[in-house]
This record gives structure tokens, sequence and C-alpha cells, in this order.
């Protein structure tokens, strides 16, 4: 009798596959046939290899990710003259560091906007900060 789950060495029961029993396949309840995820249909056990790299060495997973830069809030004006206006608000002794703070903050809003600090606008924030004489 020649079993052909029997090798020289006697039963081989430990190399059949422990998902489908040696079939290759599995069936389910509504009569569907999949190859098994387990041995890929041979009904044999996979080879225990020990380790599995799973390292992702393709040149695509090294790309550069696409989220846009983090920018930092620009904290001082960039023209000659919201400069010069920024600094006149910072040394005013009549202030307080929240008007300052806010002054500042509108010269770096209207810089944004216009492009440059117009007379109008440099007159307008003087005026704001100014003591009245």
């Amino acid at each position: 009798m020649n079993d052909s789950r029997q090798g020289p060495g006697g039963p081989r029961d430990a190399e059949l596959c422990g998902v489908c029993g040696g079939d290759g396949r599995l069936e389910n309840a509504w009569g569907q046939v999949a190859k098994c995820p387990s041995c890929h249909g041979s009904g044999r056990r996979r080879e225990d290899t020990g380790f599995h790299d799973v390292t992702k060495t393709k040149p695509a997973h090294h790309q550069p990710s696409n989220r846009a830069p983090v920018v930092e809030k620009q904290t001082w004006p960039a023209t000659a003259d919201g400069a010069l206006l920024a600094k006149e608000i910072r040394d005013a002794a009549s202030l307080s560091a929240d008007a300052k703070a806010r002054l500042t903050r509108e010269i770096i809003d209207h810089e944004a906007t216009h492009g440059q600090c117009t007379k109008t606008f440099l007159k307008k924030i003087r005026k704001q900060f100014r003591a009245p004489t």
C-alpha cells in the first residue's frame, strides 16, 4: 500500500498545510472555492525561513514627502519704511506690550497685502501711538 502522504520515513503529516489540510483550496458555506492563502494551493506547509525582511527598498519609498513645508510667521516688517516705523513703536514708552504687538502685526499685514507701506498708512499708524500735542 503506497499512500501519497507517506514517504520513506513514514507519514508526512507535519508537512501538510494547517489551514486547508492538504487540499490546497478552501470552500465557504455558499460553495465558493478559493486557493488556500497559506500554502497558495500546493497543500504543503510553507518552509519556515525565519526572519522575513519587510524593509522598503524601492526608490519610490524614499522620495521626499508631498507636504508643504511649515512657513514661520513673519515677526518683523520687511520694508525699510515698515521697519523704521516698527522701531519707533518698539521704543515708544507710552504703549503697552499688547498695543506694540498689535501695531507691529498691522504693519506686517499691510506689507503683505500692499507690498509696501504707503505714506497714508504710515501717518495713520503714527497717529495711533504718538501722544497728542
